[in-house]
């Protein structure tokens, strides 16, 4: 098994290819308008990502969004189904989809993540306080599917049925070293099923920026035998997310989330810290335990047309038990980034972010869509 890349990409074919996609986007801009007479709208672009997880990667993305009842029903907000394929620098492949389906009048939301990956990746042991020197190398596969079913209740409540199944397998890894002996489940090929429910108040405006409005999540999902899962978990996530604006289209992002296992989680399951979508700067995965919790506040800033920029900063940390948690131990994260807007009625941005920790906890991250 190669576990590191023996290639360099020189920055300069980067910087020539990011100004290519930025030349060929704006001819897509150009060319591309949300037409609201449309019953859907199609965009097809190719895109650069970078994350510390991946370092550079070129793929290329899809979009399809629309309304699933009349144009002008303002209880019914834009339906958009993603695809993404992308193949990195540190020889990773992820093809996924991601879909969010609005019914007319909101009555049924159904999403759905689905992907399959081929992710060599770091590890640096279980909880709070590994150090640098324990990091090491090993690698799998990973087909992951995630359907999520809500209905309205109230006004903005929701209530949901979901079902999540991952296939982890060929794992490799170095044997007696420091993964090697961690004590946890799913060191080796396995498949976890589970079923759960969830329960949201949401009161957002829109599902890629709000400007307005909060999202409460509560879920939980049941992993058992007899369903197909070889471990048996139970896994709750709490989300919180509230958005204000302020003086010229200022807003203001927070968001509280905890994620926890109870059982026999497997390594996959574990809650990891950092990465694009939680505390960036750490790389996914520096610190993992079977519970986190992080809270991260953006501000957001508009500048001309599809142009806006960000800054933001959060901490958290994982724990076994409620009672480790080290007000001393917390990690922290801040920085900045620029947004491009790809669907401009609807928000979808390129994100370009720099998040950093400290001197060894620090990335950049290239990618669509927000952290939160």
């Amino acid at each position: 098994m190669v576990y590191n890349s023996n290639y360099k990409l020189r920055p300069y074919i980067f910087f020539y290819s990011l100004v290519i996609i930025i030349i060929f986007n704006t001819n897509v801009y150009s060319q591309f308008k949300q037409d609201s007479t449309k019953k859907i709208n199609y965009l097809l672009i190719p895109l650069i990502f970078r994350s510390p997880e991946t370092l550079w990667s070129t793929g290329v993305t899809g979009s399809m969004s629309f309304k699933t009842s009349d144009k002008n029903d303002l209880l019914t907000r834009t339906s958009t189904i993603q695809g993404v394929i992308m193949f990195t620098q540190r020889h990773q492949n992820v093809q996924a989809l991601d879909a969010t389906i609005f019914f007319p009048k909101e009555t049924y939301i159904f999403s759905i993540q689905a992907s399959h990956s081929y992710f060599p990746d770091k590890y640096w042991g279980l909880g709070s306080n590994t150090t640098d020197n324990q990091k090491e190398n090993y690698s799998y596969n990973q087909v992951y599917v995630n359907p999520h079913l809500k209905r309205k209740i109230t006004k903005r409540l929701f209530a949901g049925l979901l079902y999540e199944y991952q296939n982890v397998y060929h794992m490799h890894y170095i044997a007696d070293k420091n993964y090697d002996t961690t004590i946890v489940y799913g060191k080796t090929d396995y498949v976890v099923s589970g079923i759960g429910n969830s329960l949201a108040y949401d009161t957002r405006n829109s599902s890629y920026w709000p400007t307005k409005g909060m999202l409460i999540l509560g879920s939980y999902t049941y992993f058992n035998n007899y369903i197909g899962s070889k471990y048996n978990d139970l896994k709750t996530i709490f989300d919180m997310r509230y958005f204000k604006t302020f003086i010229k289209y200022n807003v203001l992002a927070v968001q509280l989330y905890n994620y926890s296992n109870i059982g026999q989680d497997p390594i996959r399951e574990l809650a990891m810290l950092g990465g694009a979508t939680n505390l960036r700067g750490y790389y996914q995965g520096r610190f993992r335990d079977n519970n986190m919790v992080t809270l991260i506040a953006e501000y957001r800033i508009p500048i001309y047309k599809r142009f806006s920029t960000c800054i933001f900063g959060g901490l958290g940390n994982v724990y076994n038990k409620v009672s480790e948690i080290n007000k001393k131990d917390v990690k922290e994260s801040y920085g900045a980034g620029v947004r491009v807007a790809i669907l401009p009625k609807e928000k979808l941005n390129i994100r370009i972010d720099y998040g950093f920790s400290d001197r060894r906890n620090k990335g950049l991250y290239f990618t669509v869509g927000e952290c939160f």
